[in-house]
């Protein structure tokens, strides 16, 4: 177990940057919160009661509104409280950029940064979808911006495992009866809403 790199709470914040466009040259660095536990795509103490999954795709409007709007509220209560261990699950349905940035997420993983990977993503989304915003040369620019080991992250993207992973989550999110993202589950049970308010009641009567 792991704590996240970062630079704190209000750096995660960096995602409220203003989305580049896919021709823009400057790239958006985010970072995950710090002090917190994490072990690849789990946020959170191993120990925690309650287990929360959100469902996203890197490539989904909402998803960047929810880890601007909900995801810092959750981390400075449930998730430090220790009541709540969070797991993202990639669930690429948009297109093939989501695929893409899915493979990144999935590369920067193996070196142990998921989540500053996952922030710098959102950091970067592009004001349309598939228009160029999560290119090769792109994902791979924004891996050096993170600070990853650039020749591994390369062969980890173009390589066929981080294809059958990113296939396997999305495959598993439609059997799981997943209709879009994001998409919250606390405890096995759908939350009906994603704000913040839904998200913390649900976390909290799964704790009683």
């Amino acid at each position: 177990m792991a704590l996240v790199a970062g630079l704190g709470l209000v750096a995660i914040l960096a995602i409220l940057a203003p989305r580049a466009t896919p021709d823009s040259a400057a790239l958006v660095r985010g970072f995950a919160p710090a002090g917190i536990a994490a072990s690849g795509p789990v946020l959170g103490a191993s120990a925690a009661p309650v287990r929360l999954e959100v469902y996203e795709d890197f490539q989904c409007p909402v998803c960047r509104r929810w880890g601007e709007d909900v995801f810092p509220s959750l981390t400075r209560n449930e998730v430090t409280a220790g009541t709540v261990a969070m797991t993202y699950r990639g669930y690429a349905f948009i297109g093939p950029e989501s695929v893409a940035a899915a493979r990144a997420a999935w590369a920067a993983d193996r070196q142990g940064r998921f989540w500053d990977m996952w922030a710098t993503l959102y950091a970067n989304q592009g004001l349309h979808e598939n228009a160029g915003a999560f290119t090769t040369e792109r994902l791979v620019a924004m891996a050096d911006l993170v600070g990853l080991d650039h020749d591994r992250f390369v062969a980890d993207l173009a390589s066929t495992a981080s294809a059958d992973a990113v296939r396997t989550s999305s495959d598993a999110a439609v059997a799981a009866g997943i209709t879009g993202t994001p998409t919250v589950i606390v405890n096995g049970a759908i939350v009906d809403g994603t704000g913040y308010a839904a998200v913390s009641a649900a976390i909290q009567a799964a704790a009683r």
